[in-house]
């Protein structure tokens, strides 16, 4: 009877933890559209999912696998371009078993294509709801048919990322919500508490400079400890207005810390993040992992070439919206036949892509500017 009960035991627990383990996979959005890419591989070689970028109007390649050139990671893709665009119009599930031959998609893309060797292509959207919340494609480099069963199954599979986004998407916002609330109590506390007592203490002090009269030694004294108070709530200003921001406007300038960090100590080169306005940009996370991508290969390039001696990377938002970010170092600037490497040119093409520009110049004295600028 004991050992009756203990395999009963032992195969609840078993339970308990495939469930956990499915719900944790539920959680991590990009964990569980990997799985399903890679299941969807199974008609195919290459599989990617296009999700919203901003504006409804428009799709960007947001995960993929199988791919070869890297040209389609993070490809913009406006409704009704190419096979993905036109599902993403419609509505319904598409494919074309000759891809350059279709005469019912537009031919936006043959170029990216032709370079990954896909001749067919399947793609079906991702609803959950009744919203679309994207589509879900695969390729196949060989010659052949898709046909009804290759399309039930990617729509079987779509349906899996459909629950995915949604749970991790209403998981994620459980989470903001909760740290800007907890954020927010922190910054109200700390404004009542700590910047009364810097105000009160400001003003003692300056009660005591004209109390004890004009002894230069006291009055310098005084005159520092104002100082002091002033600069503390200065920087308890500046906390309690990053305490305030949403946690998706926090998300770049975190990151960009981190990146200018790691640079600091592979390096022994001090970097420093700037940030030019009180509010952070918030972006997408498409276009977030396209701007960190681009920096750190500008981060990159410097650490290769510059031989600089200070780095500071900037971020200010444009007027009318989005941002622009600066890489400055202070080292030996480009030599007249510079040529971009494969690095550079393929995050330029990514920012590109989202409708962004990527400039890099070189001062004649010494120091090199390099300068992302994203609607």
């Amino acid at each position: 009877m004991t050992a009756v009960r203990t395999r009963a035991l032992d195969d609840r627990v078993d339970g308990i933890a495939r469930e956990h383990a499915e719900l944790v996979g539920l959680l991590d959005r990009r964990a569980a559209v990997r799985a399903a890419l890679d299941l969807l591989r199974t008609e195919g070689d290459v599989a990617w999912v296009a999700e919203p970028a901003g504006e409804a109007a428009e799709l960007t390649l947001a995960q993929l696998t199988g791919d070869h050139t890297g040209l389609l990671r993070g490809l913009a893709v406006p409704r009704g371009a190419g096979l993905t665009g036109k599902v993403h119009a419609s509505g319904t599930p598409s494919w074309v078993d000759d891809y350059f031959a279709a005469a019912d998609i537009t031919h936006t893309f043959d170029r990216v294509i032709d370079l990954e060797g896909v001749q067919r292509l399947l793609a079906v959207p991702v609803r959950h709801d009744d919203r679309l919340l994207g589509v879900l494609a695969v390729g196949a480099r060989s010659a052949g048919t898709f046909g009804g069963r290759a399309a039930a199954h990617a729509e079987a599979v779509a349906d899996e990322v459909a629950l995915a986004v949604a749970v991790a998407e209403r998981a994620r916002l459980a989470r903001e919500v909760a740290v800007h609330e907890e954020r927010s109590r922190l910054a109200a506390e700390l404004h009542d508490s700590v910047g009364a007592l810097l105000f009160a203490i400001g003003s003692g002090v300056a009660g005591l400079s004209d109390a004890l009269g004009n002894d230069p030694e006291v009055a310098a004294r005084l005159a520092r400890l104002q100082e002091q108070a002033g600069e503390a709530s200065a920087a308890l200003r500046d906390s309690l207005r990053t305490l305030r921001a949403s946690p998706a406007a926090l998300a770049l300038s975190v990151a960009l810390r981190a990146d200018c960090a790691a640079f600091s100590d592979r390096t022994g080169t001090p970097a420093e993040l700037v940030m030019l306005d009180d509010e952070p940009p918030a972006l997408a996370p498409s276009r977030t992992e396209v701007v960190l991508t681009a920096v750190r290969e500008a981060l990159l390039n410097v650490e290769k070439h510059a031989h600089a001696a200070a780095v500071v990377v900037s971020v200010a938002c444009r007027p009318g919206g989005g941002l622009v970010v600066a890489v400055t170092d202070d080292g030996a600037g480009l030599a007249p036949d510079h040529v971009p490497g494969v690095g550079l040119t393929s995050t330029t093409e990514a920012v590109e892509r989202l409708g962004g520009t990527v400039r890099v110049r070189s001062d004649p004295h010494g120091g090199t500017t390099w300068r992302l600028e994203l609607c």
